[in-house]
């Protein structure tokens, strides 16, 4: 596909259509619009609709409606749900997209579209539907890989780019079933990289998200957010419920990681160091006191580092190597360690049995400690905010 040239801003052309120049213009508009339409030509056919159902049991409505729910549908004149009509114990609870793997039939979306699935439905672009079947998920980045059961052999699989890459201002064309209309398309830009510490539903260790402003809706996720080439640079995860043009998707890089495990062998490993309440220099400190402040009361040359809070973890690699509280590690293997979620990251990248050099600083002092990782054993903060938060679980409302 021809490359279109990026760096002709959308404020530049329409100020050359005001001031009269119209005619000059529009056969670079024209090659503009396109290059949009040979995207979506391009890469439509790799997104699928995915849809996902979850057995409910069966009971009495009734007892499981909450306090004031008649009064709400009065209020809107909805009609109630008959407790005594039949229902169907398979309910659909999510829908999303997703993007071809490759030819064996592996399709990536959210972990979150197809969390607790009994049955996964894939609708590719032309129409033809699919059963699918879990290969492996991980929660901890969102990332998921379901198979179609039997894939035809003129499947078209996804380009992907290398998101390490990515510039802020460049063209993001975000691609899904929004709301249920698939086949859609939107763009925008990438707005801003590296962002992490989001408040979102659900509880993410990883987060490197690619910020976008194309419109990422509800259906969105597990669709690809590709560049002006049309290869894919990230999958639409998350929006800001409450604010405008703000998406978010995971780097192609990290799924570029994480699904080959999956698909290997249904889960991804990572290595476990075991310290508790690790912290930025500045997320310690309070009131007027700065992060320069307390590095230097510790001795430190600067702020870097991730601060031990609480201590290690029993019976684990950080205790046994006799990590304690109020120690500040400063490398592993020889490279710096920024703050707390880059000693995360790096740790989780090596493989469990591994063994490390860490350096530490304590009592105004570097000091080396070598030990061997183990296999990370899972999070149970998963849940933090999002659909298990007060014993609450959010469907759609259905007829």
């Amino acid at each position: 596909m021809k490359r279109v040239p990026n760096c002709i801003p959308t404020a530049m052309l329409l100020a050359l259509l005001c001031a009269g120049s119209a005619q000059a213009i529009t056969p670079m508009l024209r090659e503009l619009e396109d290059a949009f339409i040979r995207i979506g030509e391009q890469v439509r056919p790799a997104v699928v609709n995915v849809e996902s159902e979850q057995e409910q049991p069966d009971g009495d409505d009734r007892a499981q409606r909450p306090p004031g729910i008649e009064d709400f549908f009065k209020f809107y004149n909805i009609p109630m749900p008959d407790p005594e009509a039949p229902r169907s114990r398979h309910r659909p609870v999510a829908s999303g997209s997703g993007f071809i793997f490759d030819k064996d039939g592996h399709i990536i979306t959210n972990n979150h579209v197809i969390d607790g699935a009994k049955t996964i439905k894939v609708r590719l672009f032309n129409g033809n539907e699919y059963q699918a079947e879990m290969v492996g998920s991980d929660a901890d980045t969102d990332i998921a890989v379901i198979k179609l059961k039997d894939p035809p052999a003129d499947l078209h699989v996804a380009e992907f780019a290398n998101s390490d890459n990515i510039k802020v201002g460049q063209f993001a064309i975000a691609l899904g079933s929004p709301r249920g209309l698939e086949g859609s398309l939107s763009f925008g830009h990438v707005s801003a990289l590296g962002r992490d510490t989001l408040q979102l539903p659900i509880y993410l260790r990883f987060q490197n998200f690619i910020q976008t402003d194309a419109a990422i809706n509800f259906g969105n996720s597990g669709g690809p957010l590709v560049d002006i080439d049309g290869k894919v640079m990230g999958m639409n995860t998350a929006i800001d419920a409450v604010g405008e043009s703000l998406g978010f998707a995971i780097p192609i890089n990290m799924i570029k990681e994480v699904a080959p495990q999956l698909i290997a062998s249904g889960k991804v490993t990572r290595g476990f160091l075991g310290v508790d309440g690790i912290m930025d220099m500045k997320d310690i400190v309070t009131g007027t006191t700065k992060p320069e402040e307390f590095a230097e009361a510790l001795g430190l040359p600067d702020t870097h580092g991730a601060y031990v809070n609480l201590g290690a973890i029993a019976e684990s690699p950080a205790e046994k190597a006799g990590i304690k509280k109020d120690d500040v590690i400063r490398k592993i293997n020889g490279e710096p360690i920024i703050g707390a979620q880059d000693l995360v990251n790096k740790v989780s990248a090596l493989p469990p049995g591994a063994t490390v050099k860490l350096e530490i600083w304590r009592d105004k002092a570097a000091k080396e400690i070598e030990l061997t990782l183990a296999e990370y054993p899972g999070d149970v903060r998963k849940a933090r905010l999002g659909k298990a938060a007060l014993g609450m679980r959010v469907q759609e409302l259905t007829p």
